[in-house]
């Protein structure tokens, strides 16, 4: 499918024209957000950075639009670093459910949130099923952990996670944010001194971030004291390298199948779910918003 060509596909960056212009042929939108926590030696929003490149890919596949700039969430543990930005499950979801609700009223049907952030799960999934239920509108949540394994079982080679870090910065244009130093040198990895990390019972009966609340014992036990690099001849092979990983793992996600299906959801929902069972459903918090314009 060949996509009309746009200035930008990041909606704070449009004019209002271009955003009427584009909503009369489509009412896609991602919505990438993420954390600014300590991540070793990376910029301290990696984790809303490379959601937004991932998101730009995906939006280049199906003429969709992304709403940028929301780095703010729950971080998990990490909050023992001074550089960690505290933000409650609670405070986040009701953020982003203003956002989803102002977004449905600007014609935007399909949403689909986006992150690459272990604890994310906890926001974006509550905020899909409370939204569903005020609205009937099915939104979505993409989890670019969940994506990522999935390529590598079709047969996508990834590196690590590291490499997808750096593509991102590649794809946006901001390979200059990533620390070039020489006198900082990756730690090996060590084994974690958080006490989660020495039992096996929290893992084996529920995602980490949602069995039991921990705090990290160092800041090199989240993801290590990866990130800087020795020269920018490194750092632009590694982003380089990054950005091709990215756009496969993209290309093997089927977007186009799925923006589909959000579509028959939403078909179902309003003409077979709701005629049949309209009277038991949880109201509508907004009684017009779940109505197709």
């Amino acid at each position: 499918m060949e996509l009309p060509e746009m200035r930008t596909r990041f909606l704070p960056k449009m004019t209002h024209d271009e955003v009427v212009e584009y909503r009369k042929r489509n009412d896609i939108i991602f919505v990438p957000f993420g954390t600014v926590e300590v991540h070793g030696t990376f910029p301290l929003d990696v984790e809303q950075t490379t959601p937004e490149a991932f998101a730009l890919c995906m939006a280049q596949k199906v003429d969709g639009l992304v709403l940028g700039q929301l780095p703010y969430f729950y971080p998990g543990a990490s909050p023992m670093s001074p550089g960690t930005i505290q933000m409650s499950v609670e405070s986040g979801v009701r953020y982003l459910k203003e956002i989803a609700h102002s977004l449905l009223n600007q014609g935007f049907r399909r949403q689909i949130y986006v992150s690459l952030h272990g604890p994310a799960f906890l926001t974006a999934g509550t905020l899909v099923v409370d939204f569903f239920d005020e609205t009937k509108v099915p939104i979505a949540y993409i989890d670019l952990v969940e994506a990522a394994q999935y390529a590598a079982k079709q047969g996508v080679k990834i590196d690590d996670y590291d490499s997808l870090f750096y593509g991102a910065y590649e794809i946006l244009g901001r390979k200059d944010e990533l620390v070039v130093d020489t006198s900082i040198c990756a730690e090996p990895k060590q084994d974690s001194e958080t006490s989660i990390d020495h039992f096996s019972y929290f893992r084996r009966y529920a995602h980490p971030s949602g069995s039991i609340g921990f705090y990290f014992a160092r800041p090199q036990d989240h993801a290590g004291m990866t990130g800087a690099l020795k020269s920018v001849e490194e750092r632009d092979e590694r982003c380089k390298k990054g950005a091709i990983q990215i756009r496969e793992i993209v290309e093997h996600m089927d977007m186009p199948e799925y923006v589909e299906a959000m579509r028959y959801v939403d078909e179902e929902t309003s003409s077979v779910i709701l005629p049949k069972y309209a009277d038991i459903l949880p109201r509508n918090k907004y009684p017009d918003a779940g109505v197709k314009k």
